[in-house]
């Protein structure tokens, strides 16, 4: 017993940032957060084991934590408070400072400019204890005045996010997300009726005046389990793109609307006419500090320019595109589409096609977010 208990927590040590391989060896291991009793919304892939470190977005987990970073990514210092504590570190030396008293050293990792913390590092050196739930991929972060479930308990009252995470067996082929921009319109029935027929998801961007003029397409397209995500206000170059604050007003007023109608609010974005080239590194910054995810697109069926007389274009482009993905060996294909009449006539041909070739169609899962931008940030 003895024996198998210390195995245990040298496991422990390895997984939460105590033990250590060489920098040399970067392999990740993707890992989930929980707060308390409940998960936070990081997605697969946003926070992970790396040279034997658990790791997440320092941004992020310091928002969640209540906490205020600071930082001068020059010089390489940063600092975090919460409450009358302040540490602060060098991200060149690791040398650390819990209220200017020296402390362990810093456990940090890059990734595309991102400073990703070390999670155990950072939350134990403010007073909270960090289980790591192997079976399930979880670090659990707590303090036990925060923290009224077990660990057993807080497994069983978080088992929705658990199977929704693992409810996809392992994809065989490739996937095609079917997005439609500029909703909710008055062809949503006709689209939706179709997907139903099919049993297909999709994702939605949605623009906000129209989600109260079409309040009911907006409910529908939520209640049949389609991803609602952020189109914009205006939908305007000016006054969108004037400023990064600008962008983030238009997209929090877009998923506040939202919110308040269907109940559902989004982490995903898609920048109006494509974030390249509007969306340069100031925007993308103010994104990824408030953890949105940016989708542009693979293919553009181009229904935007035709008539009905011409809409049999439509799928041509598709194919067109699908052909020069499947070159690539493009195994996630995210195709541009609107809420137009024309493409809700053509949508049976599309779906016929796609499913033809081979291609699993699904909408959006901010919990398995693929990279999907123009720039390729790999933080949005």
């Amino acid at each position: 017993m003895r024996k198998k208990w210390m195995i245990m927590c040298v496991m422990m040590l390895f997984f939460l940032g105590v033990g250590g391989a060489s920098a040399s060896e970067v392999t990740k291991k993707n890992i989930y957060i929980g707060l308390h009793d409940k998960m936070l919304p990081f997605a697969t892939g946003e926070a992970f084991i790396v040279n034997g470190q658990a790791v997440a977005p320092a941004e992020k987990l310091s928002r969640y934590l209540y906490m205020k970073q600071t930082g001068s990514p020059p010089k390489g210092d940063y600092t975090f408070e919460k409450g009358d504590q302040q540490l602060t570190f060098n991200l060149k030396t690791k040398a650390a400072f819990l209220n200017g008293k020296a402390t362990t050293s810093a456990v940090t990792y890059m990734e595309n400019g991102q400073l990703y913390i070390g999670i155990r590092w950072l939350v134990e050196l403010f007073g909270f204890k960090v289980d790591y739930l192997s079976n399930h991929h979880t670090v659990r972060v707590y303090r036990e005045a925060g923290a009224k479930l077990s660990n057993d308990q807080f497994l069983a009252a978080n088992k929705s996010f658990f199977d929704r995470i693992n409810s996809r067996p392992p994809t065989k082929g490739p996937i095609a997300y079917l997005t439609f921009d500029d909703g909710p319109s008055v062809h949503a029935a006709s689209i939706l009726k179709t997907l139903a027929a099919y049993k297909v998801k999709a994702t939605f961007f949605y623009i906000e005046p129209n989600i109260t003029k079409h309040a009911s397409a907006a409910k529908q397209t939520a209640a049949e389990g389609h991803y609602l995500a952020l189109h914009s206000v205006t939908h305007q170059v000016n006054p969108l793109y004037q400023s990064p604050q600008n962008f983030m007003n238009e997209m929090a007023k877009t998923n506040q609307t939202m919110k308040q109608v269907t109940g559902h609010s989004s982490v995903l974005v898609r920048a109006p006419f494509g974030s390249s080239p509007y969306l340069k590194q100031p925007f993308r910054d103010a994104m990824a500090k408030k953890g949105y995810r940016l989708w542009d697109w693979d293919i553009d069926s181009e229904d935007w320019r035709y008539s009905a007389s011409s809409k049999a274009r439509i799928l041509q482009n598709i194919q067109a595109g699908i052909k020069q993905q499947k070159k690539r060996g493009d195994q996630h294909v995210v195709i541009l589409l609107h809420e137009k009449k024309i493409t809700a006539d053509m949508l049976p041909q599309i779906l016929q096609y796609l499913k033809k070739e081979g291609y699993q169609l699904q909408a959006y899962n901010p919990s398995a977010h693929i990279v999907q931008n123009f720039w390729k940030d790999a933080r949005l």
